[in-house]
């Protein structure tokens, strides 16, 4: 039953916006992957293009402490960028009341913006 949910909630997710913030990790992380110095990063991209295109049943666990240069040159180029998207995108799903469910999984996806690097992700503990 949890999995049914999961799923039409997904369905929903990706029509209210959650298609495009895939689609802006998945070409970040193609844009990325042309450099040799920017492919560590765009392998993070990618999977956090997955979590984006289903973010229901998926966990975000931020380890503070673990920014790195890397971490920072990102904040303030790519993450800054995204992270903007995902709020832009949740102020705009909070116009409908059905888009209100969806405000936990925009904080997710803005986490994951800002620091794609201490970031653990994956299926939630049962």
């Amino acid at each position: 039953m949890k999995k049914a949910a999961f799923y039409i909630a997904n369905v929903y997710w990706k029509a209210v916006g959650g298609l495009s913030i895939a689609l802006l990790w998945a070409i970040t992380g193609g844009l990325l992957a042309c450099t040799l110095i920017g492919f560590p990063a765009a392998i993070r991209c990618f999977k956090n293009a997955y979590i984006s295109y289903k973010p229901f049943g998926k966990s975000v666990t931020v380890i503070y402490g673990k920014i790195s240069l890397l971490g920072l040159v990102w904040i303030f180029t790519f993450g800054g960028v995204l992270a903007f998207c995902c709020m832009i995108t949740a102020c705009a799903s909070c116009a409908v009341i059905a888009g209100i469910p969806t405000l936990g999984q925009w904080a997710k996806l803005i986490k994951l913006a800002l620091m794609p690097f201490a970031v653990i992700s994956g299926e939630p503990a049962t």
